[in-house]
């Protein structure tokens, strides 16, 4: 059986906002709120991921100086040089690293016909070698990351003698 109900029981008396409350217009209030709350989540991971984008296209610039150090340096020919392209080579590791784990990947455009979407064209040179609008090479490569293109490629092309 069920409890008794008790008769005997304090009156609990109602505020006079809950007995005039619109509970359908409170429902709508909350809903716009929480769409304005969405709105405004929306708009600062996008304002994240492109101050996050920036801070990756100035690493892999910086990465991309590292290696242009490194390739110009050539041979070292005494001990202080090697130890400080040895410390230039581990700094640029290190970077590397970082990349890699934001997802940081380079675009392979060299032997490629031109891809307006990811590559930049730099400078144009004759050759009969390949066809017209290949990539002959990069100027200045391009990255791709987790939320696509991060930076274009920089690059020369081949047109053909004469034109």
């Amino acid at each position: 059986m069920s409890e008794r109900f008790d008769f005997n029981e304090d009156y609990m008396n109602v505020p006079a906002a809950a007995v005039d409350a619109d509970p359908a217009q409170t429902m709508r209030e909350l809903m716009f709120r929480v769409s304005k709350l969405e709105q405004d989540l929306a708009n600062q991971e996008a304002t994240a991921e492109g101050e996050t984008a920036e801070i990756m296209r100035d690493l892999v610039s910086l990465s991309d100086e590292l290696n242009g150090i490194v390739q110009r340096w050539g041979i070292a020919t005494n001990a202080q040089e090697a130890a400080l392209v040895r410390a230039i080579v581990g700094l640029g590791r290190k970077l590397q690293q970082i990349l890699a784990k934001q997802e940081v990947k380079p675009l392979a455009v060299v032997g490629q016909p031109l891809n307006p979407q990811t590559c930049d064209v730099a400078a144009n040179e004759a050759s009969t070698a390949v066809q017209a609008n290949t990539v002959l090479r990069e100027i200045e490569p391009g990255y791709t990351w987790k939320n696509g293109l991060l930076r274009k490629a920089r690059v020369v092309i081949s047109t053909r003698p004469g034109k």
